[in-house]
């Protein structure tokens, strides 16, 4: 609400972004909700994206981020990643090539593997 008023307000547009980063997974009934209990508010958004809309883009700036230096593909488990992270403990993953990265990112686009996320190299 408070972003349809600002674009109001100020004359912007109001964007209505989904974030279905996994499509086969995401309930259409939920975005029909949304956008029902948005029109009985009387809240119309100017556009309405997704961001599988941006999925080419995404993978781009990924492939970018890794050529660069700056993002690795890691499969550590959540837990572990977690506790890892709590006392800046650096990833095995975080050692990676580009190479390896590059391949694991490009296993996680067709599908070949589900274990990995490219997380951003920052400081531990």
């Amino acid at each position: 609400m408070l972003n349809y008023h600002y674009a109001k307000m100020y004359g912007g547009k109001m964007i209505l972004r989904f974030d279905d980063t996994n499509p086969i997974t995401e309930k259409l009934e939920f975005v029909e909700n949304i956008l029902t209990d948005l029109k009985t508010l009387e809240i119309v958004p100017d556009k309405v994206s997704y961001s599988s809309d941006f999925f080419k883009e995404i993978q781009e700036y990924l492939r970018k981020m890794i050529q660069d230096g700056n993002a690795y593909a890691d499969d550590t488990p959540a837990d572990k990643m977690k506790e890892e992270r709590d006392v800046g403990t650096e990833s095995k993953c975080r050692a990676f090539t580009v190479e390896e990265n590059l391949k694991h990112f490009e296993d996680m686009i067709s599908g070949k593997t589900t274990t990995f996320c490219i997380r951003a190299k920052l400081n531990m």
